[in-house]
């Protein structure tokens, strides 16, 4: 009998041996396994926020403050700087270039105003934009703008003079000749009708009258060097270059 009760007793403190036991695995295990959980959400919102960076970021709401509007300065643009060797015709505002030549201002161009008398050589308008009009003598003598004039002989001279004398002038005057005056070679037109002579020679009036039909005249020539100073009937139509008074 008392044997039976000690295998009895023995056998209630093994039970309990065994509950404690387990009830201590038991709480390992649930430590173990609440740790592994946590390492597990940790280790998910690492890859989540490591994910996250790489993406692009999110638009975010902001509330943007409109700038002062600072006070702008207005530069004044830049003055036109004129042109010393260019000289605008008020009647019609052509332009004209000019040169400064044996102590004279020369126009560098021949005149192309327009009266009821000028033509352009054969009629035709783009010869007035290249070579100027062709003038009677007696529209000649007074249609150079105001502050320049048509020259005289004694002006003519003390220009060809500069480069020479007559026997030289003309291999500069020409266009392409180094002296800035640059004679086109505009040709003439006649009391007759006729054109002629446009390329090969050109001819510009004098103010210098001869009689009351002749006018004296300087002529440029293509294929010699000297300039031809000779008179002609006033109704006959030649180049003007104005000189500045």
């Amino acid at each position: 009998m008392k044997t039976f009760v000690t295998a009895i007793i023995i056998i209630i403190l093994m039970l309990i041996g065994f509950w404690f036991y387990m009830g201590n695995k038991c709480s390992e295990m649930e430590n173990a396994n609440n740790l592994a959980i946590k390492n597990a959400v940790d280790h998910a919102v690492d890859s989540v926020n490591n994910h996250y960076a790489l993406n692009k970021p999110l638009k975010r709401s902001h509330v943007f403050h409109k700038p002062e509007k600072k006070e702008t300065i207005k530069k004044k643009p830049a003055p036109v700087k004129k042109d010393a060797n260019m000289f605008i015709d008020k009647r019609d505002g052509q332009e004209y270039k000019t040169v400064d030549l044996a102590g004279q201002t020369w126009m560098a161009e021949n005149l192309n105003f327009e009266t009821d008398k000028s033509l352009c050589y054969d009629g035709d308008n783009t010869n007035c934009n290249d070579l100027g009009m062709l003038y009677a003598w007696s529209d000649a003598a007074v249609v150079c703008p105001d502050g320049w004039h048509l020259p005289d002989d004694a002006e003519w001279s003390q220009l060809i003079n500069h480069f020479g004398g007559i026997d030289e002038a003309g291999r500069y005057l020409k266009k392409g000749g180094g002296s800035g005056f640059n004679d086109l070679l505009a040709g003439y037109h006649d009391k007759d009708g006729f054109y002629g002579k446009k390329g090969e020679s050109s001819y510009h009036w004098s103010s210098t009258e001869q009689t009351a039909d002749y006018a004296s005249f300087k002529g440029v020539y293509h294929d010699v060097d000297n300039v031809g100073t000779y008179t002609y009937t006033k109704t006959d139509g030649f180049s003007v270059r104005c000189i500045k008074n």
